[in-house]
């Protein structure tokens, strides 16, 4: 009977650690993930925003009909709605939510630049600092969301502004 009782114990104490490692594992393929849909989806931001301002600097959209047609090739180019669907699959709601409005206020820049070519204009520098700011909130969130410890971005403070008027 004694022999049964520990058999039973052993047992219960592999399937008990068994699980535990299971449940560590799963949570760290599950970070490495969201590492690298965030990752993607923060530099497909950064490439379209720049992207868009090599149009406007380069001057080859002289029409606003070219000038529509090239902006909005520097946005869906750089692959922002597809890894924004990633999110969707992968990250928490706050983080989707803080990625539609970054995509928004990308979107709302790019209206502007359609509109006025200038990279110097106050509107297209009021809708860069929006930018700035939500992909400043997106990307602090996105590090508590991972785990990270240590001082902030030391970018994310350079941005830390009220949303403009």
């Amino acid at each position: 009977m004694s022999t049964l009782a520990g058999a039973i114990v052993g047992v219960s104490s592999a399937l008990i650690a068994e699980r535990i490692r299971w449940r560590r594992d799963n949570e760290k393929e599950t970070a490495q993930t969201r590492r690298g849909v965030y990752s993607e989806f923060l530099m497909a931001l950064s490439q379209s925003h720049s992207d868009m301002r090599s149009v406007i600097l380069q001057g080859d959209a002289s029409s606003t009909e070219v000038r529509y047609g090239l902006l909005h090739q520097a946005l869906d180019g750089s692959g922002v709605w597809r890894l924004r669907q990633s999110l969707s699959l992968t990250a928490p709601a706050e983080i989707i939510q803080l990625a539609v409005s970054t995509c928004d206020a990308l979107t709302a820049m790019r209206d502007v630049l359609i509109e006025i070519p200038d990279v110097r204009n106050d509107a297209y520098l009021r809708s860069r600092a929006e930018l700035w700011r939500t992909n400043a909130n997106l990307r602090e969130t996105m590090r508590r969301d991972l785990g990270m410890d240590g001082p902030p971005d030391p970018e994310v403070g350079l941005y830390r502004f009220p949303a403009p008027p």
